[in-house]
């Protein structure tokens, strides 16, 4: 792989002169900080994908970087044809089916909420945005836009995936069918579904039916002819299951993998004789996610790698989709481990992190024969960037950035850090420091979820704007954070308030320690888990924080059983039991919205009204509290915004408050 070239470039796919320069001489001239809605807005470009010739691209682009595909010709990259929404919809994700014709699917801005919701349906277009007709969904037969449609697509009431697009077909794609539940008025997501698959003719919308999988939620996998022959779901007991067809034409058996842990089993893909299927899972006695092959036939189980301290994280594949050639695992810092480092994909992998060194490197895209490659590189100072990498010229050109108005080298970098909790327990973070002479005024900052997400080494605009205003920022991936396995995950569980609190206690006891901050300038703020985080840092530790944010939170775990989305499903009641617990004493000793009397410091509470997971009468309950005892507060409601702020004129109102908040409590003296 010598004689690689990077080379900066102008990219003219959306007018703009954009230059990047590889190994630049450092940061530039201390200048006034960017201004908020630097940081609030989406990015510019959402996704690019090459047709399967590399003829041709596709790119979304336009407001909230999703309301336009715009299609350029890859030799000169001028710009052949486009598809623009009407107000309301975005697009919610596409897939080129042939050269010359692309599927995607919506999602649609509901009354009352400002984020679009996917719908499932799908719409068809050629490269030169003519053809352009509505294939599959319940607006098939109805004349909602001004596209035309159809006579002959056919009207479903159901939520819609591309399982396959089908090398072999260039005139349909194969999907999963998700029944909507049908009610007196309306229709709505039935989590019990199970999915029905069809071929979907991408020009007409007529659909042939290729049976169901009798699993809920099941997700479908097809072999290497395309042909769907492994699943996994849930049976009617709501437990996870495995099902396949020994025989393609045939139907569905069951599948036993009894070496693994209950509920961890995920199909990835089939090996090239379709005689084994790659999976993730955690075995018996294992507690991370690992790589696995598990042979058919016989049902051997063979490991191929996994860590001892992280789950694998993401995988990488050859350029057709079809071979799985190394995993990814982040403890910290991501990295790759090959199965396969011969492979050419493997080997341009490396040659393109040796010419971009300290980025991430993701291949988004490529054409069937391997020629070109898109490439994204990423990090934690970097939004993205996209290249367009010649194979055989050995070549990559840069294409555009993701936000061309973020200068790498005017943000501030991820620093990873271990700590060990009180308890002996090893936790792993991320602190960003503000620029200039520290100590800083500091932010704690605990991520949402909390069960599943974590924090990453990765580019976070909302830290980027902290850091831009002076204050250094410290991320913990606490006991109950998914990506370090099972058991690390489970310690979290009936634990919100508990030790899940002490261990970001532990870590801003570290930081003070450390001098990373003065003791008396310091504030905790988060989203979501994180809202509640917050408050309960602030009832738990009445002397140790200066101030308070809850942003979309939840303050009261007994209301969390009956409010939000969470509990309307089997699956989030059983959610609910695991992580919170049925005591009702402990849910409310361990609820902020409880212990109000025991805040010493201001708090600023932000909220949706229309959020679907942590229900406005959270908001509405820790306000009450806090009435109620007489303490100082700050509120925003915000009338059509849901779990977050989509809005980007409202975000920006929202930042606006946060730092004008900080600056207050932070910036003065005690």
């Amino acid at each position: 792989m010598e004689g690689l070239r990077v080379r900066t470039a102008v990219s003219p796919w959306i007018g703009l002169m954009i230059l990047f320069v590889l190994g630049g001489s450092g940061a530039p001239a201390q200048v006034a900080p960017l201004p908020i809605e630097a940081f609030t807005r989406f990015d510019e470009v959402g996704d690019i994908q090459l047709s399967p010739s590399g003829e041709y691209a596709a790119y979304l682009t336009g407001d909230f970087g999703r309301t336009v595909i715009a299609f350029i010709k890859v030799s000169d990259r001028k710009v052949v044809g486009g598809v623009r929404l009407t107000e309301g919809l975005q697009v919610a994700g596409f897939d080129w089916v042939s050269d010359t014709r692309l599927v995607y699917s919506i999602a649609e801005r509901i009354p009352g909420r400002e984020q679009p919701a996917a719908t499932g349906e799908m719409y068809g277009v050629d490269y030169n945005g003519k053809n352009h007709v509505i294939i599959y969904g319940a607006r098939a037969l109805e004349e909602r836009t001004s596209l035309s449609s159809r006579r002959s697509a056919e009207s479903s009431y159901a939520f819609a995936e591309i399982i396959s697009t089908l090398e072999a077909d260039d005139k349909s794609v194969l999907i999963a069918e998700y029944e909507w539940k049908r009610g007196a008025a309306s229709y709505t997501f039935d989590p019990d579904a199970q999915p029905q698959l069809y071929l979907l003719d991408v020009n007409t919308g007529t659909k042939r039916s290729k049976g169901k999988a009798p699993l809920a939620r099941a997700s479908v996998l097809v072999d290497q002819n395309d042909q769907p022959r492994f699943a996994t779901g849930y049976n009617s007991a709501r437990k996870l299951a495995v099902i396949w067809k020994p025989d393609p034409a045939g139907d569905w058996k069951e599948f036993a993998l009894p070496q693994f842990r209950a509920e961890t089993v995920f199909p990835l893909v089939f090996s090239a004789d379709n005689q084994s299927v790659y999976i993730y899972g955690v075995k018996e006695g294992e507690s991370q996610r690992a790589l696995f092959t598990v042979n058919l036939q016989t049902q051997e189980v063979t490991k191929l790698y996994g860590s001892q301290q992280a789950d694998i994280d993401a995988l990488l594949y050859d350029v057709r989709g079809k071979k799985i050639l190394g995993a990814e695992v982040a403890v910290d810092k991501p990295e790759i481990f090959w199965l396969d480092k011969d492979d050419s994909t493997a080997k341009i992998y490396r040659s393109l992190q040796k010419a971009l060194p300290d980025q991430h490197l993701r291949f988004v895209s490529a054409s069937r024969d391997g020629h070109l490659l898109i490439a994204r590189a990423q990090s934690d100072v970097n939004p993205g960037d996209y290249y367009l990498f010649d194979t055989q010229a050995m070549k990559a050109e840069f294409l555009v950035a993701q936000s061309r108005w973020i200068d790498p080298r005017r943000m501030r970098p991820k620093e990873p850090f271990t700590i060990k909790a009180r308890d002996g327990l090893e936790l792993h973070g991320y602190l960003t420091r503000a620029e200039g002479e520290g100590p800083h005024p500091l932010i704690v900052h605990p991520h949402g979820g909390p069960h599943g997400p974590r924090d990453y080494w990765d580019y976070d605009w909302e830290v980027q704007l902290l850091a831009s205003r002076g204050y250094s920022v410290l991320q913990l991936n606490f006991r109950g954070s998914g990506g370090f396995g099972m058991d690390f995950e489970a310690k979290g569980y009936k634990q919100w308030g508990a030790t899940m609190q002490d261990d970001l206690t532990d870590a801003t006891r570290w930081a003070i320690e450390q001098k990373i901050a003065p003791a008396d300038r310091i504030c905790i703020f988060g989203a979501s888990y994180g809202g509640f985080a917050s408050l309960s840092g602030v009832v738990r530790e009445p002397r140790l924080y200066r101030c308070a944010i809850g942003y979309a939170g939840v303050y009261d775990l007994e209301l969390m059983r009956t409010t939000g989305d969470v509990p309307r499903t089997r699956y989030g009641q059983d959610f609910l039991k695991l992580a919170l617990g049925e005591d009702v004493e402990s849910m409310r000793a361990r609820s902020p919205a409880r212990h109000a009397d025991q805040i010493q410091v201001p708090v600023l509470l932000i909220h949706g009204k229309a959020d679907w997971r942590a229900a406005f009468e959270q908001a509405q309950a820790m306000k009450a509290a806090l009435d109620k005892n007489k303490k100082y507060y700050e509120w925003m409601a915000l009338s059509r915004e849901g779990h977050g702020v989509y809005n980007e004129a409202s975000r920006r109102e929202v930042y606006e408050r946060i730092l004008a908040f900080l600056d207050k409590y932070l910036k003065q003296a005690p």
